[in-house]
């Protein structure tokens, strides 16, 4: 018997989102919102531009302090680098045409920013020992989980499907920048797909001189920029797992620009025979990870261009490896995590500790 317990990625995240842009903007109180634009009263020639959107398969939200309304050309950005870039279904955009010469065996020379997100991938890949791998698109297609009637997958197709995974299966050509696989290996960028958005945006922020300061959200990416003026910090609400949308457990205050994404078993997922599964694949062995974790937040603020690569893909591996494992793997990288296990302790890396606060008292902060 299968019962589907589903959540729309879009729809989980909307609340979330919406949280947290109406915190960064002093109002913790915010009801339901519709897609939406506004601006708020200048001071100092700085305005607040607020817009919620639909872009890249999620919800883009947005919050924007300076001298003129961007947030359509953020939409457009991300749209350009979904179109051009990270969509296999695109039949133009430079995945496609990689797995297309992969198909071939034919090495594809890839354009600067794309290379550096490949390597960055291969290389959490290696230091996660394949928690996370960029090559397990086509074992994402067979659960399905995002569709309408998932159900777990024949084991010989899951085997079939395993024999083409492996982050080793790549192999880069740093001279050239191109890229070569094995036979029926494919390249997916999906899993930190929206943290390279916000990687994206981040930096057309940084070339737009009027602009003070943003809280940008991806899906379940956030980049928070510069400041507001007014000396406050941004503020990240942390969804409460247990709970329905709109609910939160902690919330995170952070005075700097930085990345922040979180992954969780409660986003996406169905029931079979009474055994939940959820869509964090562990690539090792084709089915949902089975962690002691329920959600694990990640924070990257080390000033690179692939912080928000970075946060997505940390957040998903250290969920796959658990606590201990995931704790030195973001101590390896320098970034920050709050994680959250299946009896409701609450475990925050030390830089974090300052700025972390538990709000529900069903949650309990281990030191």
């Amino acid at each position: 018997m299968i019962t589907i317990v589903f959540r729309n990625k879009t729809v989980t995240f909307l609340t979330f989102i919406l949280l947290v842009v109406c915190m960064a903007a002093g109002l913790c109180g915010c009801g339901k919102q519709k897609m939406s634009e506004q601006s708020n009263g200048s001071e100092n020639g700085i305005t607040e531009y607020t817009k919620t959107d639909f872009v890249m398969d999620t919800v883009l939200s947005e919050t924007i302090y300076g001298e003129k309304d961007l947030t359509d050309e953020v939409k457009n950005q991300l749209s350009v680098l979904e179109k051009e870039k990270l969509s296999w279904r695109e039949e133009n955009s430079e995945t496609a045409q990689i797995n297309a010469s992969g198909s071939r065996g034919e090495p594809y020379v890839m354009d600067e920013d794309f290379s550096m997100w490949v390597n960055t991938s291969l290389e959490l890949s290696e230091a996660s020992e394949g928690a996370f791998d960029p090559t397990i698109g086509n074992l994402t297609r067979l659960w399905n989980i995002e569709g309408e009637n998932p159900t777990v997958p024949a084991q010989d197709e899951i085997d079939r499907i395993m024999k083409e995974i492996g982050y080793s299966n790549i192999k880069i050509n740093e001279e050239t920048h191109s890229i070569s696989m094995e036979d029926g290996c494919t390249l997916d960028l999906g899993a930190v797909g929206k943290g390279i958005g916000c990687d994206v945006i981040k930096e057309y922020l940084q070339e737009e001189p009027g602009v003070k300061g943003a809280v940008i959200s991806v899906g379940g990416s956030i980049l928070v920029y510069g400041d507001k003026g007014n000396g406050e910090d941004w503020t990240v609400a942390i969804r409460d797992p247990e709970k329905e949308l709109g609910s939160y457990m902690g919330v995170l205050r952070l005075s700097e620009t930085a990345c922040v994404s979180t992954s969780g078993d409660y986003e996406k997922y169905f029931m079979q025979d009474g055994k939940k599964y959820h869509h964090i694949l562990n690539p090792s062995t084709g089915y949902p990870a089975e962690s002691d974790l329920t959600s694990v937040t990640v924070v990257c603020r080390q000033g690179e261009k692939t912080d928000g690569l970075l946060s997505d893909g940390l957040s998903t591996a250290c969920f796959v490896l658990g606590k201990e494992k995931g704790m030195q793997l973001l101590e390896q990288y320098g970034a920050g995590g709050i994680f959250i296990d299946k009896e409701n302790q609450v475990y925050v890396t030390g830089d974090l500790e300052d700025q972390f606060e538990i709000l529900n008292e069903n949650y309990t902060l281990i030191k």
